[in-house]
């Protein structure tokens, strides 16, 4: 029992001393940190004189060296602008992308923060369009839409109230939808452009999105046999542009493809019908012809639903 008094009394009394840990602690981060400054500003000094000197390459690398070990640093802000000049400047436009990226990301206080944001948007817009080219053991290739797409969603990312942001996310559909050639890249442009009409739905850019929304459904229904759940999905989507959009251009166009669309099913109800009739199929050659003439207005293909109608049904 007195063994256990005295562990009590030992510990509280551990409790009692003052705590110097996180002071000695406290004192050896600001210490470092005091001397990574130091190395950073003399190592941006070099940087600077290397630039004048027209030695470019050299300062390149010793700019990124400060970003990169000592982001923290006041020297780091500037060095991630001038880093990203210099690349531009030496046509690696996407390298500087990733140096304008570390500004946007890092250093918001940053005197260059809105001529970053502006160039990178340039640049994801300009790999987005074709116009630069990516590079693999020496080689120019051309840049992924993957990436291209990556490029972009960045651009929105760092500035998600600008209009750049709408005008990313609007690319990225495009994008997929004129350069795609797979399945999965329809889903993507589709996806793309429907939130942009969901998270910008005031944005210039939305009703063309919308109306494209249509455009990609309808070239897939004519891709296959007429895909029935395609082209009605096509027509909800250029409904809503008349919904939604009613004032704008997309909204006419809109209406002349859901006009088309209409036209299209009527002569698709009597192209059944035709197939039934030739089949020996009657009943159901009926249920089409009569489909035709309640749809249509008057014309050729009214007239001969109806004629096939009176000639079917005469005993």
């Amino acid at each position: 029992m007195k063994l256990f008094k005295h562990a009590i009394a030992l510990f509280a009394a551990i409790l009692l001393l003052p705590s110097c840990g996180g002071d000695v602690d406290s004192t050896r981060l600001a210490s470092d940190s005091r001397a990574s400054e130091k190395i950073a500003q003399a190592l941006y000094d070099s940087a600077v004189a290397a630039e004048k000197a027209g030695k470019l390459g050299r300062a390149t690398k010793i700019y990124e060296k400060i970003v990169l070990r000592h982001p923290l640093c006041p020297a780091a802000a500037e060095s991630a602008y001038r880093w990203g000049k210099l690349l531009e400047n030496d046509d690696e436009p996407l390298e500087a992308f990733e140096a304008y990226d570390a500004i946007l990301a890092k250093y918001p206080a940053s005197p260059h923060y809105a001529e970053a944001m502006e160039r990178q948007e340039i640049i994801a817009t300009q790999a987005a369009e074709g116009q630069i080219d990516d590079s693999l053991i020496g080689f120019k290739i051309p840049i992924t839409l993957k990436k291209s797409a990556e490029m972009l969603a960045k651009v929105r990312r760092n500035a998600p109230r600008a209009i750049s942001a709408e005008k990313a996310q609007y690319t990225i559909g495009r994008i997929y939808q004129s350069r795609g050639k797979q399945t999965s890249h329809v889903v993507l442009a589709i996806s793309a452009f429907r939130e942009l009409t969901r998270d910008f739905p005031d944005s210039k850019y939305a009703p063309d999105a919308q109306y494209q929304i249509g455009e990609i459904l309808l070239t897939q229904s004519r891709k296959g046999n007429q895909d029935s759940a395609n082209l009605d999905r096509a027509k909800r989507a250029f409904e809503d542009v008349l919904i939604r959009y009613p004032t704008s251009k997309q909204a006419k166009m809109a209406k002349a493809q859901i006009a088309k669309l209409a036209s299209g099913n009527i002569q698709r109800s009597f192209d059944i019908a035709e197939f039934y009739r030739k089949k020996g199929q009657i009943s159901s050659a009926l249920v089409y012809y009569r489909d035709t003439v309640t749809r249509s207005n008057s014309g050729p293909l009214r007239a001969s639903a109806q004629a096939w109608i009176n000639k079917l049904s005469t005993p």
